[in-house]
């Protein structure tokens, strides 16, 4: 997502922000209830809220290639709370701070050694004030944008690294797993980002998710930065054909910014296919037969799916757009010539799997719509091997 977009859309955040997915919050499986907030509390210059004041920096900023990141720190195993956890620079309000953005860039300096004249940091925003159950805090999220990728030198007595994820990772559509942990004797299930090795869960993920939603709800018109008018405008159907090894680079820019576990270990492929515009990469789409040879990281799943004898079922192992160019008919494409390929080849159908219809996040919820609305129909669930904690739902299209 590029910087001018999302400066734009922090700029108008409005007062009323849309809620973080209801998968991020943590929900104790005894009761089903999700956990609740610490008592109130007031501080100077914060108000009145639940918990201990804090405030943390929601940093963003342009990389080398103008799409927004975010700063986040790894914090070290031994500290006495949230040990290990993936956070924001930020800390505990003291006496001296006038109001959490003080205290946000008072204890990003501290964290990370911001300096906010040396990376042009200015404050935007705030995203809602979010409670911490197990460690008391009422949190102010401080929203920042900054010229450029800031200078950090973390804390080691605090910080065990920076990371700094694509904002793509946190929009509505990113993927979300689910985990189980014991907290205070009780089971807690919740929603959890994969970024970078890291999992991104609790608080800051649900900082993140409300961050996310409000950048992909569409500003009005007069207020679209050009780069997005010039998207949203852009005539005809995206150009899609197989890439060639010389796309590679491109490729690989693609699928940093979108999802960078895939820019490491793309699926099995027969044939790989991108969509462009512009000479931009916006789109890829992969097909592999369905009785390829597996490995550990490629399970088959489905063992007890029975297709006629004589079939040659081909998958679709990856079908991906940029998300400020969904809906706008690329994954149709993309999804038809891997249809048309696959069965060039003599494949009689076209298998692909997303969650099952239990799963409510809405990367699955518009999953199933996409491939229903597509051809696709359902074929079966697999309730043994599992994604992300969920059953999984099988799709097939005959092919011609």
């Amino acid at each position: 997502m590029k910087f001018e977009l999302v400066r734009a859309r922090v700029e108008a955040l409005p007062r009323d922000l849309p809620d973080a997915p209801a998968i991020l919050t943590p929900i104790r499986l005894d009761t089903g209830q999700a956990v609740v907030p610490a008592e109130g509390r007031t501080a100077p210059g914060f108000g009145r809220q639940r918990g201990r004041p804090a405030a943390v920096l929601v940093l963003l900023f342009p990389d080398s290639e103008d799409e927004a990141r975010v700063l986040l720190t790894v914090r070290v195993p031994h500290l006495a709370t949230h040990a290990g956890e993936v956070s924001f620079p930020g800390g505990s309000a003291e006496e001296r701070d006038a109001d959490p953005i003080e205290t946000a860039l008072r204890e990003a300096a501290e964290e990370v050694g911001l300096d906010p004249a040396e990376c042009g940091l200015r404050t935007a925003s705030v995203l809602e004030t979010f409670a911490l159950t197990v460690s008391g805090f009422s949190i102010h999220p401080v929203v920042a944008l900054a010229e450029h990728e800031p200078a950090v030198d973390p804390n080691p007595d605090e910080v065990a690294r920076v990371i700094a994820p694509p904002v793509e990772a946190f929009l509505p559509d990113a993927p979300v797993e689910l985990e189980e942990r014991v907290i205070r004797e009780r089971l807690i299930r919740y929603g959890v980002y994969p970024v970078e090795g890291e999992r991104v869960w609790g608080a800051t993920a649900r900082m993140l998710g409300q961050l996310g939603a409000a950048l992909a709800t569409p500003l009005p018109e007069e207020e679209r930065p050009t780069a997005e008018r010039d998207a949203a405008a852009e005539p005809g159907p995206a150009i899609v054909r197989t890439a060639a090894p010389t796309d590679r680079p491109a490729i690989d820019r693609f699928l940093a910014a979108l999802a960078p576990e895939l820019a490491r270990d793309l699926p099995p492929a027969t044939e790989l296919l991108l969509a462009e515009l512009r000479g931009r990469v916006v789109g890829l789409a992969s097909w592999a037969p369905w009785d390829r040879p597996r490995t550990a990281a490629d399970p088959r799943g489905f063992e007890r799916l029975a297709l006629p004898d004589g079939e040659c079922p081909a998958e679709l192992t990856l079908l991906a757009v940029a998300p400020e160019l969904r809906g706008r008919g690329i994954g149709r494409e993309l999804a038809d010539a891997a249809a048309r390929a696959a069965g060039r080849s003599g494949c009689s159908r076209l298998l692909a799997w997303t969650l099952a219809d239990a799963a409510g996040h809405p990367s699955s919820r518009a999953a199933r719509r996409f491939f229903r609305s597509n051809g696709f129909v359902d074929l079966a669930v697999d309730r043994t091997l599992q994604a992300r904690g969920e059953d999984r739902l099988l799709l097939t299209r005959a092919l011609p």
